[in-house]
């Protein structure tokens, strides 16, 4: 009688083990699943992200070539004399992507000033017009003697360059300076002058 209990009692902790290890055996099987299910998830997000950083890649890379080919199109109208390029280097530092301003004089290689003042001046310029078009600021620039370290005989080239990139997108130029050769490529042209009420706006063109 107590041998029969007692297998009776061993069979049922045996079905209780075994319905344990059952349902163990599911549970490993559906996190199977949703481990299987992450990974693909995991393979396919690194796959998109690696897709995605190329594009981008890609992208800047265009955007800087077009700052690139518009900035020398501006040394070359002014400095007609100069074999003058601009060549942004591009590179990654910690996977972050670095851009070098750098300039070419027929085949010399230099950096910000590298070719005198009157070029970096140029370039400046350039650069803030191409900010004010990327960040689709306010289309109006005020420069207060920015073209004062432009050589004399670049001025005049200077002065149609600024002349035809405020009509082509539609950029209003306020310039503030002391060389007159700037008058010639103006719309409107004013002098400050002195008087007894303090200083007034002569309109000369």
């Amino acid at each position: 009688m107590n041998e029969d209990l007692n297998i009776k009692e061993l069979q049922r902790k045996t079905d209780r083990i075994d319905g344990f290890y059952q349902s163990l055996k599911q549970q490993e099987q559906g996190l199977k699943k949703t481990v299987d299910s992450l990974k693909k998830d995991i393979d396919r997000d690194i796959k998109s992200s690696t897709v995605l950083k190329h594009l981008l890649d890609i992208m800047v890379k265009d955007e800087v070539e077009r700052m690139a080919g518009l900035i020398t199109y501006g040394l070359k109208t002014i400095f007609e004399d100069q074999d003058l390029t601009f060549v942004p280097a591009i590179t990654k530092k910690s996977g972050k992507i670095h851009i070098e301003l750098k300039t070419n004089n027929g085949g010399i290689e230099g950096g910000y000033r590298a070719f005198g003042g009157s070029v970096a001046v140029i370039e400046s310029f350039l650069l803030r017009v191409l900010c004010i078009l990327k960040k689709r600021y306010s289309r109006l620039m005020i420069l207060d003697e920015t073209f004062a370290a432009v050589g004399e005989e670049y001025i005049a080239n200077t002065g149609k360059l600024v002349s035809e990139l405020s009509k082509k997108i539609g950029l209003d130029v306020l310039l503030v300076t002391h060389q007159k050769e700037f008058q010639h490529n103006a719309d409107h042209v004013y002098k400050v002058k002195e008087s007894r009420n303090g200083l007034i706006m002569e309109k000369i063109k």
